[in-house]
Parts: structure tokens; C-alpha cells; sequence
């Protein structure tokens, strides 16, 4: 019987992807996904292949972002796990190609935003995309010039490209990651034996969203179900998103030699976070009035600049440009996107920050590759806190 639910439930998923799709087409619309539908077309990354033919990426394995994945206590106009930054002033973020080939965030230019931006006195507008729903936003922050003196490594390397900050910390690290990886929740559908659960798990309203070690950071439908079996007489600790009053909490399950948690899950297209309560009478609200959307319109965001389009070689062409190039290129290293900010101005309700929770993960190195299962890269697991 539950066989026969499970393919079910698969049918309905292929069938409800394939009309959504059928619609885009139908609609021109760039992203299959309609979870990703409120992302502005001019923030997606734009490149000209070896044919010099413009190509965009809307393939939502290749949709990535700058995750937040900690905060400090008065940050409060990001919430980590959940948002994206992919766009900087209505620009998408900028990227680069390693000596590999491989598109990375390049730091140095995010920098000098920065530093303009603290040179003119000016506000940066962070373009945020929220795992919460798929809905997006615009957060303004004001960069504040940084008045102590700072060391400088001089046998990190002879980069004369490298930008140094003159701005302080803005309060949160990010993490080069997809947009997709935002999907990956277990949604509790029923309570079947409460005497295992024991009132931890609330139906409907929660999202298994992370799990100790960033055990569930890969995603995946029976991932769940084969940590748990690995997690057999032991303690296990989850972490829970709540739909209704906008939480995450931390769920510690004694298990026994059957592994349950006393409930049925969902993953998967159906089972996705909705968007906020709150959120969603705002954007109603507004569209009631005629305004525009601060948290899905598209209509405000300029037209791509010329520069944001990236010319890109392909991996051999590389290659071939290694061997006839006798110039040594100084190795591609990644700076972090540690930040602080001041003067806040939201545009939306202010969060809470849970702080025994942001004390208790820290983030991994790599990020994941959603497409290979044998890969060894973990995200980081999730920095929660309530919003």
C-alpha cells in the first residue's frame, strides 16, 4: 500500500512539472521551476560562449547565489539558511573563471562596490532571493569606512588585482551556493506514533530543514530515512522551520533500534517552504493599492548593462592558452564576504535572532554539486534563526 502511495505521489509530481512547463513555453518564460519565477530576468548571468552566441543561465541546477549562512545578533534584515544574495545594486553578483574553468564569485569586484560605495556615502541595494516561498526583495544597507589599521600579508602572494576593503565588517558570511539546495526539506505530513514523538513534531506546519553535521545539506528522498537508520540508539538532532509562526528550533530525538521519528514526511515539488503569512499580506496589501511589489516586481530593475555579460572560454580553450601563454597568472584564491553593517534600514518586519542556535553550527568549506551523487562537497549546515 504505501508502495503504491509513493508512486503515486511521484506521478503527481511529473505530471504537475510537465504542465508547468508546458505553460512556460507557452509563456516564454526563461526558468521551468515557478519557484524561481520572481528572480528578475536581468539578474540572471549572462555570457557569450565560444561561438560568440549570448547565453543565459536559467537551468535552476545552475542558478547560484551568495547564501547567508551566519549572522551577528543585530543583523537583522537577513535570515541565514534561507536568503540569497544575487545581485548587488541590480547588477548580478560578479563572476570570474578560475584557471579550471569553473565560474566563481569574484570577490575583489563585490569589494570595490563596496568601497565606492563607502566613498560616496552612498547606500547598496542587496537583491535578495528567500528560500522561504521562492519571493523576492530588496534590502538597503549603509556601508560604514573602516578607521583602524589593518594588517597586510605581503607573503600571501604578488595578486596585484587584490582590493583591499576599507569598509567594516557588515554582520554576516555567505556562501557561494544553488538556489535549489533552498528545496531540500522534509515536510511532516501526519503524526503516526506519538508516543515517539511525543509532541516535538507539529503536521503540516513543519520543515525538517537541517540536521547535525549538515547531514541533510545533499538532499535527496531517502536521505532522511538512511541517517536515520545510521543514527539507530542514538540521539539525533534536527532542525525545524515552522510555517505558521515563522520559527526555526532545534528537535533532539532519542532513537531506538527501529529509527522512527513517529511520523510520515513529504519531499520533494509539493513539499516545499510556502512563503510567509506576513509576507504574503504585504504583497496582497500593495497590490491592492496599485503599488508596486518591493518583493517580486521586475518592473524597477534597469535593463542588463553590457558589462555584467562575461565572455567565456571554454575548459580546452584554456588549456590550449596555458601552453602558448609563458606568463605566470597568479593562482585564483577567493577572499571571504565577512561583513558588518550599521544604520539599518528595512524594508520588512525586523527578525529575532535565536542565539543558542547561531552558536552551535559552523560552515563547511566546500559547496555542494546537486547534480553528482558521488561528490564529496558538503554545504554548510544551516545558521538559524528565528525570523
Amino acid at each position: 500500500m504505501f508502495g503504491f502511495a509513493k508512486k503515486l505521489v511521484k506521478n503527481l509530481e511529473q505530471s504537475v512539472n510537465e504542465t508547468i512547463q508546458t505553460i512556460n513555453t507557452r509563456n516564454n518564460t526563461a526558468i521551468s521551476d515557478s519557484y524561481f519565477h520572481s528572480i528578475p530576468e536581468t539578474l540572471l548571468i549572462r555570457y557569450y560562449d565560444s561561438t560568440n552566441t549570448l547565453k543565459i543561465i536559467t537551468n535552476i541546477d545552475q542558478l547560484y547565489g551568495l547564501r547567508v549562512v551566519a549572522s551577528e545578533e543585530y543583523q537583522l534584515q537577513l535570515s541565514p539558511f534561507f536568503d540569497y544574495i544575487i545581485g548587488i545594486n541590480d547588477s548580478p553578483i560578479p563572476v570570474q573563471f578560475n584557471e579550471y574553468g569553473y565560474m566563481v564569485v569574484d570577490y575583489n569586484a563585490i569589494y570595490k562596490l563596496l568601497n565606492d560605495a563607502v566613498l560616496d556615502t552612498k547606500e547598496i541595494k542587496l537583491n535578495i532571493w528567500s528560500g522561504k516561498g521562492g519571493f523576492y526583495r530588496e534590502e538597503y544597507l549603509t556601508v560604514q569606512p573602516n578607521d583602524e589599521i589593518q594588517e597586510i600579508d605581503i607573503n600571501s602572494g604578488s595578486n596585484e588585482a587584490a582590493v583591499t576593503p576599507i569598509f567594516v565588517s557588515l554582520g554576516f558570511k555567505v556562501q557561494w551556493q544553488p538556489l535549489i539546495a533552498a528545496t531540500y526539506t522534509y515536510h511532516i505530513l501526519s503524526i503516526t506514533d506519538n508516543s515517539i514523538n511525543k509532541n516535538r513534531l507539529v503536521a503540516n506546519t513543519d520543515y525538517i530543514i537541517g540536521c547535525q553535521e549538515g547531514l541533510l545539506c545533499t538532499g535527496g528522498e531517502k536521505l532522511l530515512y538512511n541517517i536515520l537508520q545510521s543514527k539507530q540508539n542514538q540521539e539525533i538532532e534536527l532542525f525545524v522551520y515552522n510555517s505558521e509562526h515563522d520559527v526555526v528550533r532545534n528537535v533532539k530525538f532519542q532513537l531506538d533500534e527501529r529509527a522512527k521519528l513517529g511520523c510520515n514526511v513529504g519531499y520533494g515539488y509539493l513539499h516545499r517552504i510556502p512563503i510567509p503569512k506576513d509576507v504574503q499580506e504585504r504583497m496582497l496589501a500593495e497590490q491592492q493599492n496599485g503599488q508596486d511589489s518591493t518583493f517580486n516586481s521586475q518592473e524597477n530593475v534597469p535593463p542588463p548593462n553590457p558589462e555584467d555579460i562575461l565572455q567565456i572560454p571554454l575548459l580546452q580553450q584554456q588549456q590550449q592558452q596555458q601552453q602558448t601563454d609563458t606568463d605566470v597568472k597568479p593562482e585564483f584564491k577567493p577572499l571571504s564576504f565577512e561583513q558588518q553593517i550599521s544604520n539599518n534600514r528595512r524594508k520588512h518586519t525586523k527578525a529575532h535572532v535565536d542565539n543558542n542556535l547561531l552558536s552551535q553550527l559552523q560552515e563547511p568549506e566546500e559547496t555542494i554539486n546537486r547534480n553528482s551523487s558521488n561528490s564529496s562537497s558538503v554545504p554548510p549546515p544551516p545558521i538559524l534563526h528565528k525570523n
